[in-house]
């Protein structure tokens, strides 16, 4: 059926279905991307920012903890996006703000995605300007305090203690394959108490700036209507003080290599048995690029897509992920077999046909577009409909075992009758 809709749509010449979306900069350097929809009286807005490269040599702010700040991937994402959430805005509690939402007749939904946290804004167009006004407020004017890291500490501490806690392990776990480039440890509550309020403030800080940031505008508006909004609402945001620590750290995570690199696997205590395999991968050629894409698509029909998924992670790394109620031997040998037989030149093409379906698709669904292109400006465009034409089945097989590289897999296993935390070789 997929490919009966693929064939039609194909035949619907792409020129024929413009993206309409206009976009511009504020002096601040915020990116804006406006799409104009008089059809419905609505107004949708997106923030979406990416998180700032974690700085590890600053010393800890925290009298009781000597020394710098403990290396390693610690749950400063999760607690920072709690926070975020829940912590005060501006003058207002974060009750009062929620009132004043709800009068308002808007809905306020923050997320995180790999990259970093995305908030979006849904109300009827009579609200432009409070909706602006409250979007702005809730991303440049948080103030996160003591009280509210308390509180997150304890939900994430009771998560782990739950008997479902192997669901808050393994969802720790997918959310650090967006830095395949740290250790792997396991979420703990003694790495809870180890993060501290100043950290997490700075983290921040240094991710709500304008350079990091891409604001999308859909609905009744015109043009002009959403550059005057957008620039009296976040026009005057500098992201805090140029003396922040972490002001001049670079937008993206250095290209690290993982080829070759064998990890070891990490165990955690859990009343059922599973076994996580993750592949990271960091392509930046667009060849590698469009092959990739064919391969997220490809993969999960091949071994079915509730074993397998694509996880797209920061600054380009994206992993493949297989995860089954599965010895680790067998989970390899699975995707030792996929390495080796490759695949055929009908399947390609069936591939391709899929990818060009689903982005003509797309254009059918602008509310969509516009949160993939907010998206691609911020982390960077991926390939055309004429890069993904242009892969052949030498290059799509070769990136494919490029990528099942086992030796530089990240390992989770979930086992009975172990400690929580213990890890092998």
């Amino acid at each position: 059926m997929r490919l009966v809709l693929a064939a039609w749509l194909l035949a619907l010449p792409l020129a024929a279905q413009p993206t309409g979306i206009q976009s511009f900069h504020l002096p601040n350097g915020l990116r804006v991307l406006f799409l104009e929809n008089h059809r419905h009286p609505l107004i949708r807005l997106q923030l979406r920012s990416t998180w700032a490269p974690r700085d590890f040599s600053e010393p800890s702010p925290s009298p009781e903890t000597k020394g710098k700040v403990p290396e390693g991937p610690m749950p400063l994402e999760p607690l920072a996006l709690g926070l975020l959430d829940r912590c005060s805005v501006g003058n207002r509690s974060r009750a009062a703000f929620n009132r004043t939402l709800e009068e308002r007749g808007l809905s306020l939904r923050l997320s995180g995605e790999p990259d970093g946290p995305v908030w979006n804004l849904d109300g009827g167009s009579p609200e432009a300007e409070s909706a602006f006004s409250l979007l702005a407020d809730a991303t440049t004017r948080p103030i996160p305090d003591g009280g509210d890291l308390d509180g997150q500490r304890l939900r994430l501490i009771h998560a782990l203690q739950e008997p479902g806690g192997h669901a808050a392990a393994r969802q720790e776990f997918l959310r650090l394959l967006e830095r395949p480039d740290l250790p792997l440890e396991p979420l703990t509550e003694k790495g809870l108490g180890q993060i501290h309020l100043e950290a997490l403030q700075r983290s921040i800080s240094a991710t709500l700036r304008p350079g990091r940031a891409v604001l999308a505008i859909s609905g009744d508006l015109n043009l002009s209507q959403a550059r005057q909004l957008a620039q009296t609402n976040f026009g005057t945001w500098n992201g805090g003080s140029g003396k922040d620590a972490l002001s001049s750290l670079p937008s993206a995570v250095p290209t690290v290599s993982t080829k070759g690199v064998k990890r070891p696997r990490t165990l955690v205590a859990s009343d059922r048995m599973e076994t996580i395999i993750a592949l990271p991968a960091r392509v930046t050629a667009v060849p590698q690029r469009a092959a990739q894409e064919l391969l997220s698509l490809w993969l999960p029909r091949r071994l079915g897509p509730d074993r397998c998924r694509i996880y797209l992670g920061a600054a380009g790394w994206r992993s493949l992920i297989l995860a089954a109620d599965a010895s680790e031997a067998s989970l390899r040998a699975e995707l030792s077999a996929v390495a080796g037989s490759g695949l055929e030149t009908k399947e390609l093409e069936q591939a391709k046909a899929l990818w060009i379906a689903d982005r003509r698709a797309l254009a059918l669904h602008p509310q969509d577009q516009l949160s993939l292109a907010a998206k691609e400006t911020l982390l960077g465009a991926g390939p055309s409909e004429q890069d993904i034409r242009g892969v052949g089945l030498a290059g799509f097989n070769a990136a494919l075992r490029s990528w099942l590289d086992l030796d530089a897999a990240r390992i989770l296993v979930f086992e009975g009758g172990r400690a929580p935390g213990t890890k092998t070789e």
